[in-house]
């Protein structure tokens, strides 16, 4: 499938940013009624024979170049968006390798992975990427295993472990999320990481998606849609970076704010990982979870 990238488009200062109208016809809108309240949205990733944004393993938009050169700019004024427990270093691999056959598979115009034993060589088109490189040897990359292949993704990802019943955030990339601070929050149990979310513990959402998720099988990803508002199309919305985002705008009073009135939604995948141990991806041991 050819996308039809937008590679000015920006998410700070002058938002230089807009939907096609195949974009919008693509989007999987998440509100069929007129009232709203937390769920666990999860659902069996079934491929959509019709293209649209269930059409791959990982979604790929127009979006796509902007977006990889936004996280890049966040990346370089703070490197803590991307942080990774030690242990969790076979997880790293595993989503590298999880995230290139997947988009050298969706999209073979775009991306091109060759391999010969240990020795791999990627090409992503669209950023005009060709590395060569060692599986399991992280020096043979620029970054990290999980931070190379991240940055090339859209969406927010999470390493999560599976060990005392539930699962911890040992690892992960944030710098598209919605006021959540990875660096607050690594290391933390599934519950503790969604503790302030209003009303959803006492509903039991919480309890219900657990439970769901360490039941997702090898070979059988599933998915939720995850999605924000604002009133600019800023994706840098973090707690870290509070002071620029907020002080800016925070309701509709018409004129170019209203015209600036942005909706953003990104497909959570849980997917299991390609070895041992998206948004997720999921594994008896180790979730992936992309956001």
């Amino acid at each position: 499938m050819t996308i039809a990238f937008k590679p000015d488009e920006t998410f700070r200062g002058d938002f230089r940013y807009a939907n096609s109208p195949a974009a919008i016809l693509r989007f999987p809108f998440p509100f069929d009624q007129d009232s709203y309240m937390y769920g666990i949205n999860m659902e069996p990733h079934t491929r959509s024979t019709m293209g649209g944004a269930f059409a791959a393993a990982f979604d790929v938009d127009e979006h796509y170049v902007a977006e990889c050169a936004e996280r890049a700019a966040v990346l370089a004024a703070d490197p803590g968006r991307c942080q990774v427990l030690p242990h969790m270093v076979e997880a790293e691999w595993d989503t590298l390798e999880l995230i290139m056959e997947s988009l050298s598979a969706d999209y073979p115009e775009h991306f091109t992975l060759e391999r010969e034993g240990d020795d791999w060589i990627w090409t992503n088109r669209p950023l005009s990427l060709h590395q060569r490189f060692r599986f399991g040897d992280p020096s043979s990359l620029p970054q990290s295993p999980f931070e190379y292949i991240a940055r090339q993704a859209q969406g927010d990802f999470t390493l999560q472990d599976q060990r005392d019943g539930t699962l911890y955030m040992d690892g992960g990339i944030a710098t598209t999320q919605a006021d959540w601070s990875l660096s607050f929050d690594l290391g933390m149990t599934f519950h503790e990481w969604h503790g302030p979310v209003p009303l959803a513990h006492q509903k039991g959402v919480f309890d219900r998606a657990l439970s769901y998720l360490m039941r997702v099988r090898y070979g059988h990803p599933a998915r939720r849609l995850n999605w924000t508002m604002t009133v600019h199309p800023r994706l840098d919305t973090s707690p870290e970076n509070y002071p620029v985002w907020g002080a800016g705008p925070h309701h509709f009073d018409g004129g170019q704010h209203r015209r600036d009135a942005a909706f953003a939604g990104r497909i959570a995948d849980i997917l299991p990982a390609a070895a041992l141990e998206r948004a997720a991806v999921l594994h008896p041991r180790l979730s992936c979870q992309h956001r």
